[in-house]
This record gives C-alpha cells, sequence and structure tokens, in this order.
C-alpha cells in the first residue's frame, strides 16, 4: 500500500511539473502582419505599393478560406497583457500612409468580409490634406476629419505613422543621422511624436500605441526612445512570421510582409506557412 502511494504521488508531481509547460506553449502563436498601401483600379499605377481592389478582395477571400481571423494591435496588445485570447489562426491586416483610396477601396471590402485592419496615419500628410482637400484617388491621403470617421466606423484601427518623418533626407525616416548623439536623436523623435499624439488625442481622443517605422527605417535607440514614449508596439518592415509567446518586448519589432501587385494570392501567403 505504502508502494501504491509513493507511485502515485511521483505521477502526481510529474503532472503538476509539466502544467507550466503546457501553459506555455499554449501562449505560443505565429502571427503573419500583411502590409498594404495604396489601392487602385488604375493598371498603370499597379507595382510594389499599389494593388488592385479585385486582389486585395482575393486576399481576404483567400485568408477567409484558410480560416485566419483579423484582429488588431490592441486585440494583441491585450493578450500580452493576459486580457482574452487570440484566435487560432490570427492575421494581421495594415496599411501604411493613410491614402484615402484606403476608406474608398479597403473599408468597404474589410466590412463584407467582417475583417478589421490598422492604418498608420502620417500626422503632418493628414492635416496638409485637412488645410487643402485633394479628392484625386491616384494619390490622395485622408483628411483627419476622414481619419475620424474611419475611426468612428470601427473597421479600422488609427495608429501612428510618425508626424513628419516620413522623409528620405536629411534624416531617413525614423533612423539617427550621422554623428547624432543619443539625447538628440530621442529628442527629434519626442518631439515628431508628441506633436502627433497630440493632434490624435484631440481628434480621436486617445493617444496611439503603435509606433509604424516610416520605410522600415530606424537605429539601435530608436526602440528604446519608442518604449520611454509610451508605445507597446513598434512595426518593422522586415519580412517574417512573428512567432510569439506572450512577452511585451515582442511587439517591440513587428514583422510585416509587403503586398506587392502581381501574385496570386496563394502564392504571396505561402510566405507565411514557409
Amino acid at each position: 500500500m505504502k508502494k501504491r502511494w509513493i507511485s502515485l504521488l511521483c505521477c502526481l508531481a510529474l503532472a503538476v511539473s509539466l502544467l507550466p509547460a503546457r501553459c506555455a506553449a499554449s501562449r505560443e502563436v505565429d502571427l503573419p502582419v500583411v502590409m498594404y498601401h495604396h489601392i487602385s483600379p488604375k493598371p498603370k499605377l499597379w507595382g510594389n505599393y499599389v494593388i488592385s481592389p479585385e486582389q486585395f478582395e482575393r486576399d481576404l477571400q483567400y485568408l477567409s478560406t484558410q480560416g485566419y481571423t483579423a484582429i488588431t494591435a490592441r486585440q494583441l496588445i491585450a493578450w500580452c497583457d493576459g486580457e482574452g485570447e487570440l484566435p487560432e489562426k490570427p492575421v494581421m491586416i495594415t496599411f501604411d500612409d493613410g491614402y484615402e483610396s484606403t476608406a474608398v477601396y479597403a473599408q468597404p471590402l474589410l466590412e463584407k468580409y467582417g475583417m478589421t485592419a490598422v492604418v498608420a496615419i502620417i500626422g503632418a500628410v493628414a492635416q496638409q490634406y485637412t488645410d487643402q482637400p485633394d479628392h484625386m484617388l491616384d494619390y490622395s491621403h485622408m483628411s483627419w476629419e476622414q481619419v475620424e470617421q474611419m475611426d468612428a466606423a470601427g473597421t479600422f484601427e488609427i495608429q501612428c505613422h510618425t508626424y513628419d518623418m516620413h522623409k528620405l533626407k536629411p534624416r531617413q525616416g525614423c533612423s539617427s543621422m550621422s554623428g547624432e548623439d543619443m539625447a538628440a536623436y530621442t529628442s527629434a523623435l519626442t518631439q515628431d511624436v508628441e506633436r502627433f499624439q497630440t493632434v490624435m488625442e484631440a481628434r480621436l481622443g486617445r493617444r496611439a500605441e503603435v509606433l509604424v517605422l516610416p520605410f522600415g527605417f530606424y537605429c539601435a535607440n530608436t526602440i528604446r526612445a519608442a518604449r520611454q514614449l509610451g508605445f507597446r508596439a513598434v512595426f518593422t518592415c522586415t519580412e517574417r512570421v512573428n512567432h510569439l509567446t506572450g512577452a511585451a518586448d515582442e511587439l517591440m519589432e513587428l514583422c510585416r510582409f509587403n503586398r506587392p501587385s502581381g501574385p496570386d494570392s496563394a502564392a504571396f501567403f505561402a510566405k507565411m506557412t514557409a
């Protein structure tokens, strides 16, 4: 009888020792993030950063039939905080720059397929189209009023693409300039981001939780500065599926796949399972 109890206790101890490992494994998830920019029905504009409305719809159809569920950045952040669960096959759909075509073409299609997406707004460009309205869809961007309408509709989550660092000179995106020390760099990034956050808070009643890096350019100090500025996630342009375990630091360099015109949906999304 004594040996039987010892054997039972050993089995119980083994089961308990395995429980944390199983719990940890259940928190692991592969998250592909797709990066779109501009949508146009004009073939002459199609290229690395412009696709047709039909191609975007085929992408949504493919994701839907393959069992993917689109999530927002806030859902991902909440999951990392231990609040709620992610779907079995999550995917994140993102749009950079805030083109007006995002509202005209992407929003109705996302609503049609019951999906959500993240759109990164360039503050200075949104202000430009607020001050000087222009609705030429070949190049036009959303005004702040249109951003407010999009936010109210709930299909898109609005995030930060900087206020005015979407340039290639004298600074390349969010990277540091030659000879610039950390204090000067952090000050420049802080001034730009705070300007964006001030406008977003006035317009939408909240601050952005995600910094989307223009052109994917950044330096060793960017992530540290972004964390100090209160961002919970940073989107890069590195192409890789994100393997996440729930650690907050994993969200500070999230990878994304740029969606060019050309490859069919199956061929493009094959990258996510390779």
